[in-house]
């Protein structure tokens, strides 16, 4: 079984908020830009991506998959839609919206596709009332999540509510990087992809890591997405410099999970050394970059000798699910 964990999904369906608030930030899809295939999403008058129909038609995502041989993709939002810059109450129809529609599509989809919500972090008991109806009225299997909220890092005890809620409820998190994070001091297009991102997101995971939250909510489930970006390779001089009992914060980062969307079968013998085989899944971005197939560093280290072929197949498939507890 090959089940992808990191896609995106956007419905051409939402409100056009950027219309009706004045405020340009909203991302909305327009269809047929260029034939029934191709549309736009757009902030504004700005377009922020150019997409294919898979991007927000599930009938044709799944089409997609059965050529690639995917059996399964776990579906999220794309990270400029989490919109943790807006007004709560905004924030949460925009996230509701986004729920109900990506709801449809895992429902339409004949098991095909899982979905994976959104919820407004910058209100932290809406977020938690959205959370509670995503799973348990939605039946969406978690919740992706960016890795910073406004000013607040996430192990801000702001956050700390929220975090326990999913802990108790069981909910497993997807840690994504956000556009315009503010992680780094210069910016074009190729740095904010190469580096912003695996910045933003090693950022992110030391605060789970070194900040309490793991220690405190040990049932709590995170996925780590591009691999950690930049943790697995800045944890040890993490680890000296706290000089803390090393044993201790090597158990919290093996209670991460990460996918393998790190483009060099190099880098993945360190991704098992530092979360663990069984707690790494197969991610590709799909439908975005185009040009490079998620299971392809996967297939050249297990060519390579630095992967095993049972590690292989569970990352490739049952490792998701695991995750998901599905």
């Amino acid at each position: 079984m090959i089940v992808d964990f990191h896609t995106h999904f956007l419905s051409s369906q939402l409100p056009d908020l950027a219309t009706e608030t004045g405020d340009p930030r909203w991302p909305f899809v327009i269809r047929g830009t260029k034939g029934p295939e191709i549309g736009e999403v757009r902030q504004g008058e700005d377009v922020f991506r150019v997409v294919r129909r898979p991007f927000w038609d599930a009938a044709a995502r799944v089409a997609e998959m059965d050529l690639s041989g995917t059996d399964v993709q776990v579906i999220s939002p794309i990270p400029v839609a989490l919109c943790y810059w807006a007004e709560p109450k905004l924030a949460l129809r925009f996230s509701q919206a986004q729920n109900d529609e990506i709801a449809a599509a895992a429902q339409s989809s004949g098991g095909r596709l899982i979905g994976l919500g959104t919820v407004p972090l910058q209100a932290p008991d809406l977020a938690i009332r959205e959370m509670a109806r995503c799973v348990g009225e939605l039946g969406l299997a978690g919740l992706e999540l960016g890795t910073v909220v406004g000013k607040w890092e996430l192990d801000d005890l702001e956050l700390r509510p929220f975090f326990r809620a999913a802990a108790e409820g069981g909910v497993p998190l997807f840690l994504h990087p956000i556009d315009g994070s503010g992680a780094l001091r210069c910016s074009n297009p190729l740095i904010d992809f190469a580096v912003g991102m695996h910045t933003d997101t090693s950022l992110a995971a030391t605060a789970l890591v070194y900040g309490g939250v793991l220690a405190e909510l040990p049932e709590l489930r995170i996925c780590l997405s591009h691999g950690g970006g930049a943790f697995p390779w800045t944890y040890p001089r993490l680890r000296f410099r706290d000089g803390g009992d090393a044993e201790r914060s090597d158990a919290l980062v093996r209670r991460l999970w990460a996918d393998c969307l790190v483009f060099d079968p190099l880098h993945v013998p360190l991704l098992v050394a530092r979360y663990g085989a069984d707690h790494l899944v197969l991610g590709s971005d799909y439908p975005f970059l185009a040009n490079h197939d998620g299971r392809g560093p996967l297939i050249d280290a297990e060519a390579m000798g630095l992967l095993s072929a049972t590690d292989h197949v569970g990352i490739a498939g049952r490792n998701s699910l695991d995750f998901l507890r599905k």
